[in-house]
């Protein structure tokens, strides 16, 4: 009787415990919760983040293979609608690699080969830009992992490189001192391709690429399970979600942001997770703003995600022919992302092979040679009082503000011998009067005049010797 009893005992705890599992609840020792008003309680914004300001990450996958329009290339490749406009993909793929039905996007997969990826070399590369976090894209919207997973055959280590890829970069760059960033975009995969009879990737052992071909409650259940998965296995600092988040249970979303949360505790780690529009609770997460600057100070810290890639074609995964930003507008967008309390990610798109290719490599050496040189004018700022103003010479200056010191970014020079007036320097915005002013860059310091009066901040602007910069212009303000 008495082990009746304890068995009883036992499989109680053990439907308890299946319960909790399955709806996503915790036990009481773990301090989040499967629910918005627990999961609120997270510092979404930790401080290093707002230190690092600068970041890179890396649009790499199947879709790098065919390289063209842009990486939603298994969308458009199926959409053969006579009105569809999307740079003729379509018509373009039947061309080049025959109907679908014995073409579809899992026949790139063997062709993604990877075969001059190297950990190390990217690592480098981001450090060399001036980056303090950085990472993959662990999955596009297209299904194929970028790591070693167990919850599906198709995987950057089962197929294509045959490298745990997102592991080997989190190794990498943790070993040099930067924090590890992961984006997830797999969201859209349910409803990204329209399957038609016939075509190759209706065969069902192509279900868990495709996505839309699986039921909608297992396909829920593996978006849950594969950010569960990366959790566990790299522990990135950060997380971004692209959007769309709407096409996923909110309990599933639930379960896995209590799950991200509590390991992190586990182990003392400031972890984020970043969020577009309403997909997420403002209190849980950082916002981003793909591809856009705010007009004003935002006052809590925000994330822009930022493509190399522009022009017609625009696009964050390589592609033939790709049209990229110069260093400097990159460098300007960053600092007026930082005057208003942001931090940029900066969205880099290497080839099949592995590679970056040498327009982006240079653009990114332009970039680190600014940051490593007058970054100190953006790592460790905080926003001043306002963002900036135009002078009366028509000169656009940005603000950041790192403890009695302030800093007056010009993007342009402002001319040799040039009397400077700030307006919105004032002994009350700069906490106290100024004790010198410079010009970064360059020895000599600045010369003021009256400082401070009741039309703002007066100096005079050196004659330009020597380039200190062909991109930006810092001008260090000290004040006791």
């Amino acid at each position: 009787m008495k082990f009746m009893n304890i068995l009883k005992f036992c499989t109680c705890i053990a439907v308890l415990v299946l319960i909790s599992s399955r709806y996503g609840y915790v036990s009481a020792q773990q301090t989040y919760q499967s629910n918005w008003p627990s999961l609120e309680k997270h510092v979404e914004v930790p401080e290093w983040i707002r230190d690092a300001k600068f970041g890179i990450y890396c649009h790499w996958g199947v879709y790098a293979v065919p390289a063209y329009n842009n990486e939603h290339y298994i969308q458009h490749m199926h959409n053969d609608s006579p009105d569809y406009s999307k740079l003729g993909t379509y018509k373009r793929h039947l061309a080049l690699y025959g109907p679908l039905e014995k073409f579809d996007y899992h026949d790139f997969i063997p062709m993604f080969k990877g075969e001059k990826f190297n950990a190390d070399e990217w690592a480098d590369l981001f450090v060399k830009g001036g980056a303090k976090f950085a990472g993959p894209v662990a999955e596009h919207h297209d299904g194929f992992a970028m790591w070693d997973s167990k919850l599906t055959p198709f995987n950057a280590k089962a197929m294509g490189p045959k490298r745990d890829v997102v592991g080997e970069l989190e190794k990498s760059i943790r070993s040099r001192g930067m924090k590890f960033f992961t984006s997830l975009h797999h969201e859209l995969n349910y409803t990204n391709v329209k399957m038609k009879p016939g075509w190759a990737g209706t065969d069902p052992k192509y279900a868990k690429l495709y996505g839309s071909t699986m039921k909608k409650a297992e396909w829920d259940q593996m978006w849950m399970d594969k950010c569960n998965e990366l959790v566990d296995k790299y522990h990135p600092d950060i997380i971004y979600h692209d959007a769309w988040l709407e096409q996923v249970p909110t309990k599933n979303i639930q379960t896995y942001l209590s799950h991200f949360f509590n390991e992190a505790e586990k182990r003392k780690q400031d972890v984020i997770v970043t969020y577009k529009g309403d997909d997420l609770p403002a209190g849980v997460g950082m916002e981003d703003h793909e591809n856009s600057n705010p007009t004003q100070i935002i006052p809590k810290p925000w994330l822009c995600d930022y493509s190399i890639g522009t022009g017609l074609s625009y696009s964050w995964g390589y592609t033939e022919g790709m049209e990229i930003r110069p260093a400097k507008e990159i460098i300007q967008t960053l600092i007026e992302v930082v005057s208003k309390n942001g931090q940029m990610l900066l969205n880099l798109s290497p080839k099949a092979d592995g590679t970056f290719p040498d327009d982006q490599k240079e653009v990114v050496y332009k970039v680190g040679r600014w940051m490593w040189s007058f970054g100190e004018a953006l790592y460790d700022t905080r926003p001043f009082d306002v963002f900036g103003e135009t002078t009366q010479a028509k000169n656009k200056v940005y603000y950041t503000r790192k403890d009695k010191t302030v800093y007056a970014i010009f993007l342009d020079w402002p001319g040799d011998n040039v009397a400077i007036n700030l307006k919105q320097m004032t002994k009350e915005s700069l906490k106290g009067n100024v004790k010198s002013v410079q010009l970064l860059g360059l020895k000599n310091l600045v010369k003021c005049e009256n400082q401070l009066n009741e039309t703002g901040l007066r100096f005079t602007v050196p004659a330009k010797t020597r380039v200190p910069s062909d991109i930006a212009y810092v001008f260090k303000i000290e004040t006791e």
